[in-house]
């Protein structure tokens, strides 16, 4: 094995689904092109790669004359080719595979797959289940299992563009652990990390489903906070705050968090948003820590946000199509629906007809997101799974509603809370937009399921 080239780089947290799995598999680094790591699969037929991706694949392939007379092998694939290129490659022993090789973005890594076709749909099953398990792991903390920096950030440009065009209001807070420098000191990096755990557990039981919440390094936590302004993130911070002073962490006794809360306002971009709340958390430790301070700058008020959710339609705009029209007509619907339950919620309507327009939200919603994945599944959307068990949270919470409402016993604010922010807010006109760029790339050419 060459110096310097591991099967299992520190670095990379899928190390141990690239070994064990029988699909070759390779990580080239996208600034040089030189193989970073290979798997057992990949070193088994190919040995180890010594030189750079393109040096390596004019050697597995050997030259066949052209009609001009001049040897010539397979122009190697990049990141740019699309689709997957099929030839014949010599493994070490001499023996000829027919392979498709894929390349793929993965950070700043290029993601080389070989897929033997000979057994085609069992490794490409395998291939299937790995870049999936790869795509999860890229964006969760491995220690706490929320987002990480890079995700919740891509999350944050997605809410900033709801933002500036639609006029939703979304603040962030930054929740720092008081002295945690300390207790790493005194009890060890191992209970540090148990503290780091159990921190992360209370934050997400006082935080919404529709609510962001990642680790963004070390000891700090960054939750986002959609369709929420000032006050509304400054009452939750110290919600978080008392969370985290309610009980002892054991083993190390009382633990206190800083926070630092700020509304984006127009004009500013994410790095500026995060350096108002940044200087927010700095002002909270200065002045004594275990404080929320809030950066002053809002444009909304708390009770007018909540005036417009209970009273106002939840308007269908031409922006908030996502250019399919099966999609676009089935969202339609939906709004159709959420506001007619808005509106018998208003005029104070018999239990009876709300529960009976409930009854019928929760079947164009489960026809909606069956259409959806399959439109999604057709277009290789790489986050397909994730959108799907969204779906059935989403489902599986309408569906309590749906036998509240049965029962008699629905809050109507929390009626109103599932439909202005979980269904329309934050999944319509959030989570829905992030597959855009895979409809424009590949546009269907037949439509169907659209609503009755």
């Amino acid at each position: 094995m060459p110096q310097g080239f591991s099967p299992f780089p520190v670095t990379l947290d899928c190390a141990a689904i690239l070994e064990r799995l029988p699909v070759a598999l390779a990580l080239v680094d996208a600034d040089n092109g030189h193989f970073i790591t290979a798997n057992e699969a990949f070193r088994e037929s190919f040995g180890n790669p010594r030189d750079s991706f393109t040096h390596w694949w004019q050697a597995v392939h050997r030259p066949s004359s052209s009609a001009s007379g001049t040897a010539s092998a397979p122009t190697a694939p990049d990141s740019s080719t699309r689709e997957s290129i099929e030839s014949d490659m010599y493994g070490i022993d001499g023996s000829l595979h027919h392979m498709r090789t894929q390349v793929r973005p993965h950070g700043n890594h290029l993601l080389i797959c070989l897929t033997d076709l000979t057994d085609s749909d069992n490794r490409q099953d395998l291939l299937r289940q790995a870049l999936a398990e790869m795509e999860t792991r890229s964006i969760t903390d491995p220690l706490t299992g929320l987002l990480t920096r890079r995700r919740l950030e891509e999350a944050s440009l997605s809410e900033m563009h709801r933002f500036r065009r639609f006029g939703h209001p979304i603040s962030l807070i930054i929740a720092d652990i008081d002295h945690f420098k300390l207790i790493n000191d005194s009890f060890g990096h191992p209970v540090g990390d148990e503290v780091l755990v159990e921190f992360a557990v209370r934050l997400a039981s006082e935080c919404r489903d529709l609510d962001v919440i990642g680790r963004y390094g070390g000891e700090e936590f960054v939750i986002l906070l959609p369709s929420t302004p000032l006050a509304g993130a400054f009452t939750l911070a110290n919600k978080l705050r008392s969370a985290i002073n309610q009980a002892p962490f054991d083993p190390v006794g009382p633990v206190s968090a800083s926070f630092g809360v700020a509304e984006c306002i127009a004009g500013e971009d994410w790095n500026t948003w995060m350096t108002r709340a940044d200087k927010a958390l700095y002002r909270a430790k200065s002045s004594g820590r275990n404080r929320v301070v809030a950066a002053p700058e809002s444009a909304f008020d708390e009770r007018d946000i909540k005036h417009r959710n209970r009273l106002d339609r939840l308007t269908w705009e031409d922006g908030h199509c996502v250019g399919d029209p099966v999609i676009d007509a089935q969202h339609h619907h939906l709004f159709e629906l959420a506001n007619r339950l808005l509106n018998q919620i208003r005029e104070a309507s018999p239990p009876a007809d709300l529960h009976a327009t409930i009854r019928t939200l929760v079947q164009a919603t489960s026809r909606h997101f069956r259409d959806e994945e399959a439109i999604l599944k057709a277009l290789d959307y790489p986050r397909c799974d994730q959108h799907a068990k969204s779906h059935r949270i989403l489902s599986a919470k309408l569906d309590a509603l749906s036998s509240q409402s049965a029962l008699g016993t629905l809050p109507t604010s929390k009626l109103i809370e599932f439909l202005a922010y979980d269904l329309v807010d934050h999944h319509a006109l959030g989570a829905d937009r992030d597959y855009i760029p895979w409809l424009r790339r590949a546009p269907r050419v037949e439509e169907s399921g659209a609503p009755d």
